[in-house]
């Protein structure tokens, strides 16, 4: 079971306040974007749209969240992008990945998958066990860690 909910990578979003028959629906990016206003008694009191035209409440919509100005939106991004470039088997500067997102366990998981792919074998076991110093997911992303970390320490003796 995941130890958190991140708002970074849920698909949607939904708040609603059912005595007030209203629902706001989050917009991209994420939910970060603004939360768009729908007032539910007026919505179904319509009995259905005779025009095509908007039916939400702008005059309630909540602000997109100020996060996507940050240098850390900007930072998430970059991590983002290099996490893909990854996974697509490019190379990338690891130190631009590490700088992006430095208090999330899955950046050193990354730096240390590529790094022993590399045969690099010092390097990784020093990003796997940063790693195991942050909070992490699920049971079995620790147990990928700690097993890459027996790997590594295997192929330093040999």
């Amino acid at each position: 079971m995941r130890k958190l909910f991140n708002q970074l990578i849920a698909h949607h979003s939904i708040v609603f306040e059912p005595k007030k028959g209203m629902v706001w629906v989050s917009t991209a990016p994420y939910q970060l974007g603004q939360f768009v206003a729908y007032d539910l008694n007026k919505i179904f009191s319509m009995h259905g749209l005779t025009t095509d035209h908007e039916v939400y409440d702008s005059a309630q919509n909540i602000a997109a969240d100020s996060f996507l100005l940050s240098k850390d939106y900007l930072a998430f991004e970059t991590y983002r992008r290099l996490r893909d470039q990854l996974k697509e088997g490019k190379a990338v500067d690891i130190q631009a990945l590490i700088a992006s997102n430095p208090a999330y366990y899955h950046t050193y998981v990354l730096a240390g998958d590529y790094e022993y792919q590399q045969k690099a074998y010092a390097k990784a076991k020093g990003y796997y066990e940063t790693a195991l110093t942050k909070v992490i997911a699920t049971k079995g992303e620790e147990d990928h860690i700690r097993k890459q970390l027996a790997l590594c320490n295997a192929k330093l003796k040999s």
